[in-house]
């Protein structure tokens, strides 16, 4: 009788710290509660995405004015050469190369942009299939 006391004691002693460790399981409000704040996050998310879609947008009208004032000096230029006014046409020329490098940057902006929403969006869709996957599990 004794001994079966002591094996059990023993075995108590050794199993209660073991067991306290593996943690217990999620109660279902605490995952109700992490649910809750993972949608708090993918709507935060939702909304940078938004902002992000926005600013390529504003982008690719920077883009498009850029084009259209590097037509126009273009087309000054031509008309200048045309005239043999080539003082003229060298001012315009000096003016299309600054709104070349205004497309250049402005391209460089919207690929920048484009790579980043597209990330945001793979991790955005990734944290909602997590959150279903978890809760789908809370029943």
């Amino acid at each position: 009788m004794k001994t079966k006391l002591i094996a059990t004691a023993l075995f108590a002693a050794i199993a209660l710290p073991v067991l306290a460790q593996t943690g217990a399981p999620a109660t279902p409000a605490s995952a109700v509660q992490d649910i809750k704040k993972d949608n708090r996050e993918i709507r935060k998310e939702n909304k940078e995405i938004r902002a992000d879609k926005a600013d390529l947008s504003k982008d690719r009208k920077e883009l498009a004015h850029d084009r259209k004032e590097r037509a126009i000096d273009q087309r000054r230029e031509d008309a200048d050469v045309k005239r043999g006014d080539v003082a003229d046409a060298k001012k315009e020329e000096a003016k299309r190369e600054g709104e070349q490098k205004e497309i250049h940057k402005d391209k460089r902006d919207i690929a920048k942009d484009k790579a980043e929403l597209h990330h945001d969006r793979k991790e955005r869709n990734k944290e909602v299939h997590d959150r279903n996957k978890d809760a789908a599990q809370i029943k």
